[in-house]
């Protein structure tokens, strides 16, 4: 790997540099990622890797699942932006992304050479790539757990099909948008048949697409491969197929990531009207999403501080308490789960342990200047005048 690392950033309005207005007199560049050069020893070329990290992933010692995206020279950016706002809505974990940029996409993505595509048939090679060189060193280097993701489309939605049949260990899941069925005289249908009758398990999630506007012979291709998939799955395969009305083959492709993702984290969200069963439901919620996705799954910060209100503002103390105390328990790196338990042992009367977790609060928060800090320095001096009180 090369050292040099390029930030991709978005420099926005720059323009204002140049307005009288003070709010405008200085401009930051909003930055969503970053990439490296990695050299292939397989490829025997080098590579340019896109990587885009959780917004906490520096101030936390959290693992995250990680969403491999080709041709990620086109859809980095705004793939970064639908991970950001599903997690955020608590729709699927929070996620690194890892985009791989293409240097010559029919060799990589296509599994038979054809006399009249230059160079093609490199699919196995690229997969090697992936599986000895990519995905060992992104594990290496970056705080992950085993679950991974490909994202392909068109020529690469096939590949994703290929790398499942082929080296299934690889990914937990993938989506596939419009994928590119139709190549090399429908290679995918025949290659297909022949395999998935001899797989008796393939524990995988799946979801792929094709646009209602996408040339009639491709929609005619993919119906006939569901159907395959319909006759000769496994019972473990879980897969999903929509046929997206006035998309064609390009304009899909971010609603299908979106849908996706959510197919493929389907019931990852604690529900709302739940909030009242209290903790033990909230924990067994994330124990059989950690059994279902294969690594420790626990309860974000957020859902168990929206939790621990619920029960301080019906008067049911003790049962807040012990969702802060978990809350404290799982993040303790986080000024708010310190500030949240301090208010409720304040609501319950009990100042020296309201003082000592205001206190905790306060102190991280200010260590890291945290915008809240003023918020946390004023709980502590409240609890402060009432000890003097006494």
């Amino acid at each position: 790997m090369k050292s040099n690392i390029t930030i991709i950033a978005v420099l926005v309005f720059t323009f204002l540099h140049s307005l009288a207005n003070p709010i405008f007199s200085q401009t930051k560049p909003l930055v969503i990622g970053q990439s490296f050069s990695f050299h292939s020893n397989i490829l025997n070329e080098d590579r340019m890797i896109m990587v885009s990290l959780p917004a906490n992933y520096n101030n936390t010692e959290a693992k995250y699942p990680v969403l491999y995206l080709l041709d990620a020279e086109t859809h980095f950016n705004y793939t970064a932006g639908l991970l950001q706002f599903l997690s955020t809505n608590n729709l699927m974990p929070e996620t690194i992304l890892i985009g791989i940029t293409n240097t010559d996409r029919n060799r990589d993505f296509t599994p038979v050479n054809l006399v009249t595509v230059p160079n093609s048939g490199g699919a196995d090679k690229f997969l090697t790539f992936l599986e000895q060189e990519l995905i060992p060193h992104i594990e290496k280097n970056y705080a992950t757990v085993p679950f991974r993701t490909l994202v392909g489309h068109s020529l690469c939605g096939m590949f994703s099909f290929y790398t499942l049949i082929t080296n299934p260990q690889l990914f937990n899941s993938a989506i596939a948008i419009s994928p590119w069925l139709i190549h090399n005289n429908n290679f995918m249908i025949d290659f297909s048949k022949k395999h998935f009758v001899n797989i008796t398990s393939l524990n995988k999630t799946v979801y792929f697409t094709a646009g209602s506007l996408g040339q009639p012979d491709l929609l005619k291709t993919i119906e006939e491969f569901t159907e395959i998939l319909d006759e000769t799955a496994p019972q473990d395969f879980h897969w999903k197929y929509t046929l997206m009305q006035n998309e064609d083959h390009g304009s899909q492709v971010l609603t299908a990531i979106y849908e996706g993702l959510k197919f493929i984290y389907d019931g990852w969200p604690y529900p709302q009207d739940k909030l009242d069963k209290g903790l033990d439901a909230i924990l067994n919620h994330y124990k059989e999403l950690s059994e279902k996705y294969g690594y420790k799954i626990s309860p974000s910060e957020a859902l168990l501080n929206q939790a621990g209100y619920f029960f301080l503002q019906k008067k049911l103390i003790d049962d807040a308490i012990s969702i802060f105390i978990k809350n404290v328990e799982l993040y303790p790196h986080s000024p708010n789960v310190y500030d949240s338990l301090g208010e409720a042992y304040e609501n319950n009367n009990d100042l020296p342990n309201a003082k000592k977790n205001y206190d905790l609060g306060y102190t991280l928060a200010n260590a890291v200047n945290n915008p809240n800090k003023g918020i946390y320095k004023a709980n502590l001096d409240r609890v402060l005048e009432k000890l003097n009180m006494k």
